[in-house]
């Protein structure tokens, strides 16, 4: 996980409760129990009162991560250039086609056209094959942030004809304002959900990271993401574990 922090510092089994929020699968591991405030207990999430009253949760930062593959950074540029099939984490893309819709809309890098072409990377087919990450910051007020980093699948990222006129400044796509946490599936897992950036046309489109049974405490849990599909409904197209480092 040391490569994940330092590309994301610099640059299945579920069912589907996506629609509103909800989920299922659970990761284990050994729970970080904080010093709650004087009259206040840990509930697994929370600091609570005797009345249920959540309170300062008292927890410190926490960072989980989880990618599809890995790949080599060039040394010079610092740019990602091959994708290392070997060196695969637990994220599994299970619906390209609205995998595809979040890559145009949300992350701004491809089928955008705005060349008069649409081949190489400025086509989607180009990076739904490719590599995805994702990193979930969680800050002690139980703020999250989440960030996506894609990857296309071609084996030079960025000295390659078709990259769209100012895709590549969403990403990787960092969400760090009206994002929210919600507890979910009668409080078992958690929900982070967010806009995309307001700038492009994922800030029209909620953005789904569901855990349906796991605490942020856990050292991994297991997770799903959604993205509205092209009726306007929230698809699940991503599954993977996200782990604590």
């Amino acid at each position: 996980m040391k490569k994940l922090i330092l590309l994301l510092v610099t640059t299945a089994s579920m069912l589907t409760f996506v629609g509103c929020g909800n989920n299922d699968s659970g990761g284990g591991g050994t729970a970080v129990i904080p010093t709650c405030n004087y009259g206040s207990t840990w509930n697994g999430q929370y600091c609570v009162t005797s009345s249920g009253n959540i309170v300062s949760p008292g927890v410190t930062t926490m960072r989980f991560g989880d990618y599809k593959y890995w790949f080599q950074i060039d040394y010079y540029t610092r740019m990602p250039v091959q994708v290392m099939q070997n060196e695969a984490g637990n994220l599994q893309i299970t619906n390209a086609t609205v995998y595809a819709k979040f890559l145009k809309e949300a992350m701004a890098v491809c089928d955008r056209t705005i060349w008069g072409w649409n081949t190489g990377y400025a086509n989607c087919s180009s990076w739904t094959n490719g590599s995805l990450m994702v990193q979930v910051d969680m800050s002690n007020s139980l703020k999250p942030s989440v960030y996506f980093t894609a990857i296309p699948s071609q084996q030079y990222f960025s000295f390659n004809i078709g990259i769209n006129g100012g895709g590549m400044a969403y990403n990787p796509l960092a969400l760090v304002q009206n994002t929210t946490y919600n507890l979910i599936n009668q409080s078992k897992g958690f929900e982070i959900r967010t806009n995309g950036a307001s700038t492009n046309a994922g800030g029209l489109h909620l953005i789904q990271l569901q855990v349906p049974n796991g605490s942020i405490n856990d050292s991994q849990v297991a997770y799903q993401l959604a993205y509205p599909d092209s009726n306007g409904k929230g698809t699940v197209f991503a599954t993977g574990v996200l782990k604590k480092y």
